[in-house]
């Protein structure tokens, strides 16, 4: 069980320390940042979340060569505060924000950088037409169906991902 309260308690405990001791911009400023924006996004507090998510992006942006990057992750972090921030947007219907920081997203990660535009673009409405089939169908479907469109341009169409656009057009519906 979560309870976002008393994690942001010990989370502003240990952000009040660190600013005494370390510059702002360290790494583990953003964490903090982080961490408060999942609180935040937990308690459905989503200007709040979004306001910490994009103060951690800000901070990881200065650490993402570092040499201690590793230490901390920060380059996953960078890329989860995008996806995110795409999930609160798409909780509030602005489509067009999570696009562009779920596409951010997927550009970040190591497991998806390496596709071409045209294919994280599948993937990005492939990923919010999952996250609102159980709330938004219709909605899902629309976004579902992009994905498929776009897929069908560029991949075979016995590829994976084509099959699973075909699946989770049947979840939608379910």
């Amino acid at each position: 069980a979560t309870i976002p309260d008393k994690a942001l308690e010990f989370i502003n405990k240990s952000l009040e320390i660190r600013l005494q001791i370390l510059p702002e911009d360290h790494a583990t400023i953003g964490l903090c940042h982080h961490d408060t924006g999942w609180a935040y996004q937990n308690k459905s507090m989503f200007d709040e979340a979004i306001k910490h998510y994009k103060e951690a992006i800000e901070i990881y942006e200065k650490h993402l060569f570092d040499e201690e990057e590793y230490q901390f992750n920060i380059t996953e972090c960078y890329g989860r505060c995008h996806s995110n921030i795409a999930e609160i947007y798409t909780k509030q219907s602005d489509y067009d924000s999570a696009f562009n920081f779920k596409m951010k997203a997927l550009t970040i990660d190591k497991k998806t950088c390496h596709l071409t535009e045209k294919e994280k673009e599948g993937q990005c409405y492939y990923d919010l037409g999952c996250q609102l089939a159980a709330t938004i169908p219709d909605k899902a479907l629309e976004f579902i169906n992009k994905s498929l469109e776009i897929r069908l341009q560029i991949l075979p169409e016995d590829h994976a991902t084509i099959g699973l656009c075909h699946h989770d057009t049947g979840w939608a519906y379910q």
